[in-house]
């Protein structure tokens, strides 16, 4: 492996670090009624820089921390009501 895949490797690391850790505050800080989720979610998806859309990868990466920030919140309300009602739907 030469110092440029490390380098790749090192940096795709360092990437997922930090959407996990912004998944987690974003959980968060939505558990908290800190920020609306259908706002924060319109927010990440219609994100654009200078007047101009990301390029294509950063928009996918944006889609799926919405999509797992959406599945943890949708988990997180199915555990709420079946310790409220005892029913899974």
């Amino acid at each position: 492996m030469d110092a440029q895949e490390i380098r790749q490797l090192q940096v795709e690391g360092q990437i997922h670090a930090l959407a996990q850790a912004w998944l987690f505050l974003a959980a968060q800080m939505e558990k908290l009624g800190a920020i609306d989720p259908p706002e924060l979610e319109r927010a990440l998806l219609g994100t654009h820089w200078q007047g101009a859309p990301f390029e294509p990868h950063a928009s996918q990466m944006l889609e799926h921390l919405a999509g797992q920030l959406r599945d943890v919140r949708e988990q997180r309300q199915r555990i709420d009501r079946y310790r409220s009602t005892g029913l899974d739907e």
